[in-house]
């Protein structure tokens, strides 16, 4: 079964070696002459369950540090730390890694979200909140039709085969299979309309640069109200000003940057939201 919805995923970071700087902290162990520390060690808790024994998290991964750094070892004796693409790849790994780090430096400046802005926020939101739904669908995924017309017209069938041997018949590929929407992951007005369509009835939706007919197979209410509710809004609200504090530190950037493209490569138009700002403030750890 998959999962759908516009939730946004944190960036997994790789292991970033060769060309490292010293390493500090108290060594923990020895693999070939080259130390594991405990800074290193604390690192790796980032990836920790909430509520785990830290002491003890720290003492069961350290095998696989050691695993890790020998396999870095055999990478590194046959040149891979060498090539042009593992630069590239370390490169655009510290970058990630930098925003990132960036985005935690500025929430340690954002202030804790006041009870009216957080009551606020849940009452704009019901299908976040009180009101929030999961539906099991049967979906089918196309591409984007070439006209609005032709849209219109896949819009007329009343049943998910129908709408199926038509695509078929216009040799139009799709995919066909079942998901849980969750109403909490869909932008507001999108929400409401799927939480009033009749089950069985198609809707058809945006998804990522296609399109989706959708068929509620089941509903099931999954309400979120109280101090859960306070909290979660909470935390929504904290990553969105999170988001636009490392956004307006990129519009400076952007001020007092020269920014140049070469012949073909000039973006159209303006981009209004930067997928890398979202990334970032998505990676910041929960309070």
């Amino acid at each position: 079964m998959k999962h759908w919805s516009w939730s946004v995923v944190p960036l997994a970071l790789l292991a970033l070696s060769g060309c490292q700087s010293k390493r500090e902290g108290k060594g923990v162990a020895q693999v070939d002459g080259q130390a594991i520390t405990t800074q290193v060690l604390d690192a790796e808790l980032a990836d920790a369950p909430p509520g785990v024994d830290r002491l003890a998290y720290r003492k069961a991964i350290l095998p696989q540090l050691v695993d890790r750094t020998l396999l870095v070892q055999a990478a590194q004796k046959m040149g891979i730390d060498k090539t042009p693409e593992f630069a590239a790849q370390r490169e655009r790994q510290e970058q990630k890694l930098l925003v990132e780090m960036l985005a935690q430096k500025l929430a340690a400046t954002v202030p804790v979200p006041n009870v009216q802005a957080v009551d606020a926020y849940i009452a704009a939101h019901p299908y976040e909140f009180a009101q929030r739904q999961k539906f099991y669908v049967d979906q089918i995924r196309f591409a984007q039709p070439a006209s609005t017309e032709a849209l219109l017209a896949l819009g007329q069938f009343k049943t998910l085969d129908a709408l199926a041997d038509a695509l078929t018949r216009n040799a139009t590929p799709f995919t066909r299979d079942h998901v849980l929407v969750d109403s909490a992951f869909l932008p507001a007005a999108i929400a409401a309309q799927v939480a009033k369509q009749p089950s069985g009835d198609p809707i058809l939706l945006p998804y990522q640069g296609t399109y989706t007919a959708n068929a509620i197979v089941q509903r099931m209410a999954a309400p979120v109200t109280g101090e859960p509710a306070r909290a979660l809004a909470g935390e929504i609200l904290r990553r969105k000003a999170i988001a636009d504090a490392l956004g307006q530190t990129l519009k400076e950037q952007r001020k007092k940057a020269r920014i140049a493209y070469e012949p073909g490569f000039k973006p159209d138009g303006k981009a209004a939201d930067s997928k890398t700002v979202r990334d970032a403030a998505d990676h910041v750890p929960a309070r």
